[in-house]
């Protein structure tokens, strides 16, 4: 009777161990950081643009465009609703509402803006690899991070915009 009892015990207990060894818990995403600098590198309407954006969550935004060669140089700064263009020495500003809608700094303003505001919102996840969903103006975006929240990429489709980013650096605090 022991034997059976003991036989009972160890398969039950066998059962257990595969049962919680079977069972993977995914990890829960990082918030999105939305206060970072990096390198991007996009494609907007058949042109290949890339530089470098820095941005923080109160919505002042940097984008330096370093490609293509005809706008090498020209910085888009976002602070307070207000746009200022400049070029080695020249500077403009103007209201946000200056540069239409669809072009490509007012596009990644608005990915960013969404982001900050906390409108993202997770749709999947393998792995490493976060996937946020996010509605803007111009049709839907689709977010990648990494599992600690740095922004990967994004894409609007409808816009024909596709952004990844490199060298992610989280703002220090």
């Amino acid at each position: 009777m022991t034997k059976r009892v003991l036989k009972t015990l160890y398969v039950f207990s066998f059962l257990i161990i595969l049962l919680f060894s079977g069972c993977q818990s995914k990890s829960e995403p990082a918030d999105i950081v939305t206060d970072f600098s990096a390198k991007f590198q996009s494609s907007y309407r058949n042109a290949e643009y890339s530089g470098s954006i820095s941005t923080n969550r109160q919505g002042v935004a940097c984008i330096s465009i370093s490609r293509p060669e005809e706008l090498d140089g020209i910085i888009f700064g976002y602070k307070n609703g207000e746009l200022e263009m400049s070029r080695e020495n020249l500077i403009c500003s103007a209201d946000e509402a200056y540069l239409p809608q669809k072009s490509f700094p007012s596009l990644v303003k608005s990915i960013l803006n969404g982001i900050s505001q906390g409108r993202a919102k997770i749709s999947s996840q393998s792995d490493n690899l976060f996937t946020y969903n996010l509605k803007t103006d111009n049709g839907d975006c689709v977010i990648t991070t990494n599992k600690d929240g740095k922004i990967t990429g994004a894409e609007i489709k409808n816009a024909e915009l596709k952004i990844e980013f490199s060298e992610v650096k989280a703002a220090e605090s």
